[in-house]
């Protein structure tokens, strides 16, 4: 827009050159001085739109990620699972110790649910090694979240309910998708990605 206005500037002035009729030196620059002012007002304005405008696109898309249930919020969990891509690794990161004589299943469900706030699940129970897990509406991590997003779900809530004394599998009841599956889990059961673990006394 700033260019073709620049460009109408121009046309202007060689306007002006013709001497169509006869105005005096002072009228004539007048006239280019009026134009040349109605034109910086224009580029002005038109600037300060296309400023505006990406300001706002920025807040909707800012909005957007804010509201997206896809959201992981490390600050809340024990697990962490991702791809590294600088060593080309699957890596699942302890990211705090927890006391397993003192966690129990509901703590484990409330920090789930803080972590992936799209994805609420149910603690049911506990019976002999292993820990029933219920998730209500699963359409979030079944259809919405991808397939990796729903990988790292189903792994760092493994890793997650595995730190409970005495559990090593985890038992999920949730309707099927595209993305995730229900059945019994433990931590070998990704040894196909080679995931390396990271415990938090490796952590620096």
């Amino acid at each position: 827009m700033a260019y073709k206005l620049a460009a109408f500037a121009g046309i202007i002035f060689r306007l002006s050159d013709i001497q169509t009729f006869k105005l005096s030196d002072n009228f004539e620059m007048k006239t280019k001085l009026i134009s040349l002012g109605l034109i910086f007002l224009a580029i002005g304005c038109t600037t300060r739109q296309q400023g505006e405008r990406a300001a706002d696109e920025m807040d909707d898309k800012s909005e957007v990620v804010s509201k997206s249930p896809v959201v992981h919020e490390s600050l809340e969990a024990i697990w962490k699972y991702d791809f590294n891509q600088q060593t080309e690794a699957y890596e699942v990161t302890q990211l705090r110790s927890v006391d397993k004589e003192t966690l129990t299943g509901a703590t484990i469900e409330n920090i789930i649910n803080k972590a992936w706030p799209g994805v609420q699940i149910e603690f049911i129970k506990t019976s002999n090694d292993t820990a029933y897990v219920s998730i209500p509406d699963s359409k979030v991590l079944t259809q919405q979240m991808g397939s990796a997003g729903s990988e790292s779900f189903m792994v760092s809530t493994t890793f997650s309910f595995t730190e409970l004394k005495g559990i090593r599998f985890v038992s999920y009841d949730f309707e099927e998708g595209d993305h995730a599956v229900p059945g019994v889990y433990n931590r070998n059961s990704w040894d196909e990605n080679k995931i390396t673990i990271i415990f938090q006394k490796n952590l620096s």
